[in-house]
């Protein structure tokens, strides 16, 4: 038999193939990564396009586990023990299904399908977080693709906010960075309901704040109001907190329950990290932390990447009142020059080469536009040094 990995929201499962004509199938088509939906609460299921060459046979008792293929082209996933009637063609077990349902949830859940084998405990799997810069996206922990780009949100209220973000939008932009404490997850949503595009191919992130820990069930239930688009793709802890480990159970849970689809930390550095992760249970799928010329993090980001977690930057351009003086910095006039682009270009594309997701905040057009233009070329090796070599260690905000 073939071993196998099964990995839901960053929990990784090992199984084992049987040794049939569908599962030999089923391997051949691996790694996958399915939306698999909810039915009769005990099972997740997938339709392929293509059929299976099945071996029908009277299974009885579905066991917790199971995987199997149904009417030769539905991938069935059980979660729970029960009789049927049904006939199935059996593709594998998963061998210890500890935590197997409060993994999956009550709703759709994004199921990857790996081969190979891991040792150690499901925090110990490691995600592949390399950046893809064809598709210009990233595949977290937790089986979801993210963007690579896209925009920030702080500062941008009411309709300067739903415009913003819809210039976003319009330019190819399908991440978008919100928070509570922004005020404007409301405008947010607008913009996201006002696109013709569909609600799928949009990642929305949003935080908790520490006030809201207390009753972090009540604020994520605020928040998917707010926004009022389906569901949540990545919810953050702003920063470290009095209740921040249950609050982060609260968002857990409600991964479960469908209503989020990843979870993660903001504000995190590497001694929090240490205290906070053996104390949860679904790795953190991204860090978001400052990151810039000028503070660069070179011992936090490698750090957090080698968790198999994604590091996103806020603050990309130095941030308020750091701005101007961070563009006009020779090192890095000189490098966008001789590429033809403008210093922030040079910036967020050094971000990219280090494995950092940037989301650059603007409510000027031209400026939306001019942050998607990145993937027109790319910095040396050298130019890369250079940018190095600026780091001051100088942060520009307090988290």
């Amino acid at each position: 038999m073939t071993t196998i990995q099964i990995i839901i929201n960053g929990q990784e499962f090992e199984a084992e193939l049987y040794d049939n004509e569908a599962a030999h199938q089923f391997r051949e088509m691996l790694p996958l990564q399915l939306d698999m939906e909810d039915l009769h609460n005990n099972e997740k299921y997938f339709y392929f396009s293509d059929a299976f060459n099945i071996e029908d046979q009277e299974v009885k008792e579905m066991q917790e586990g199971d995987f199997m293929i149904y009417d030769s082209r539905c991938l069935v996933l059980f979660y729970e023990n029960f009789e049927t009637d049904y006939k199935y063609t059996p593709l594998g077990k998963i061998s210890n299904t500890a935590g197997l349902k409060e993994t999956l949830g009550t709703g759709t859940v994004s199921v990857s399908f790996q081969i190979g084998n891991t040792s150690g405990t499901v925090q110990d799997f490691v995600n592949d977080n390399s950046f893809n810069f064809e598709t210009k996206t990233v595949t977290l922990n937790s089986g979801y693709e993210m963007p690579i780009y896209g925009i920030g949100t702080y500062s941008l209220l009411d309709e300067e906010c739903v415009s913003s973000v819809s210039s976003a939008l319009e330019n190819g932009v399908r991440l978008i960075d919100t928070a509570y404490m922004y005020h404007n997850e409301e405008s947010v949503g607008e913009a996201v309901r006002n696109s013709s595009i569909p609600r799928e191919d949009i990642f929305v992130i949003t935080k908790l704040y520490p006030n809201q820990f207390t009753d972090a069930k009540a604020a994520i239930e605020e928040a998917l109001n707010k926004l009022d688009i389906q569901y949540i793709d990545l919810m953050l802890l702003h920063h470290p907190g009095e209740g921040d480990v249950e609050a982060y159970h609260a968002m857990e849970d409600a991964v479960t329950e469908g209503k989020i689809r990843s979870i993660g930390l903001s504000n995190w550095y590497i001694e929090e990290l240490e205290e906070f992760l053996p104390q949860v249970n679904i790795m953190p799928a991204l860090v978001q932390n400052e990151i810039h010329p000028y503070y660069q993090e070179n011992d936090v980001i490698p750090y957090i990447q080698n968790l198999g977690i994604v590091v996103q930057d806020w603050y990309p351009l130095g941030g308020r009142g750091h701005t101007a003086e961070l563009l006009e910095n020779d090192v890095i006039s000189q490098i966008a020059a001789s590429h033809g682009k403008s210093s922030a270009q040079v910036i967020l594309r050094w971000n990219l080469q280090k494995g950092v997701v940037v989301i650059p905040g603007s409510s000027n057009p031209d400026h939306i536009k001019e942050n998607t233009e990145l993937f027109d070329f790319e910095l040396t090796e050298e130019e890369m040094d250079l940018i190095n070599a600026l780091d001051r260690n100088e942060k520009h905000d307090w988290y």
